[in-house]
């Protein structure tokens, strides 16, 4: 079956890929997933023990994450290691179901620890261009943050450094940023409303002292949905760079 279009494709079929690709690779994701969920269940735990009393003065919350400071600090770079590793494991599986390539966890694991390192730099980059663009204004903000997410799917298949991953997204989606957050917006708005309206009904229906397990239940419920935005990265991904290239050769037919 084939997953990706061979020329430029509609806002409208480059979601129903999506779908499609989603629903071909997530019997395959399931170990990677797993791993996530008991990432999110740590965070939410970490997150429940360090919760200060409502009653008490809020230097009790400072004193609280100043005495646990390096637990934190801890928690945050395990987080950060398996979650990229595991991300970019999920891309790669990604890439080997669409191109009907056989892999085994091992290879897609071992494939994130590869490129973990250009990841990590291009996250920090990534980061502190998001930073200074809303630093600057809202708008400088968003355009970075659309423009320079490609970079996790050129470092994974296309095998670029951190820097020139950037660089390589930030070129391929300028001219198509519009269409591109609209694209990225529709599923979007979607989950949002799920969220809100899983949250609305939890918050009504559980007790107070049961919120932390309701606010667990609700990361996992993300950690199930999240292949499906790397899906939707992957298929426009695929889809600019088809526009990317037939621009090239308008250009130089027409000289």
């Amino acid at each position: 079956m084939r997953l990706l279009a061979t020329e430029p494709a509609s806002i409208a079929k480059i979601l129903d890929a999506s779908i499609k690709l989603y629903s071909a690779c997530f019997s395959r994701l399931w170990g990677i997933l797993s791993i996530l969920a008991v990432l999110y269940i740590a965070m939410g735990l970490l997150t429940a023990t360090l919760q200060p009393d409502p009653a008490a003065p809020q230097t009790a919350a400072l004193e609280l994450l100043s005495e646990n400071l390096s637990l934190i600090l801890a928690f945050v770079m395990v987080f950060s290691l398996v979650s990229f590793v595991l991300y970019a494991a999920l891309i790669y599986r990604l890439d080997n179901v669409t191109n009907e390539r056989e892999d085994s966890f091992s290879e897609a694991i071992t494939a994130g620890f590869r490129a973990f390192p250009s990841m990590f730099f291009a996250a920090f980059l990534y980061m502190v261009a998001i930073i200074l663009g809303y630093i600057l204004l809202l708008i400088p903000g968003l355009i970075v943050t659309l423009s320079l997410m490609f970079y996790l799917y050129f470092i994974v298949i296309d095998g670029l450094g951190g820097y020139r991953a950037l660089r390589a997204s930030h070129s391929l989606v300028w001219g198509h940023w519009w269409r591109t957050a609209t694209i990225f917006t529709v599923p979007m708005v979607i989950w949002m409303a799920v969220l809100f309206a899983l949250g609305f009904l939890m918050a009504f229906l559980a007790p107070a002292d049961n919120q932390v397990l309701m606010q667990i239940l609700m990361n996992l419920l993300s950690v199930f949905f999240m292949p499906y935005f790397f899906a939707l990265g992957y298929v426009q991904f695929h889809d600019l760079k088809l526009r990317k290239s037939g621009s090239d050769l308008a250009s130089r037919l027409g000289r």
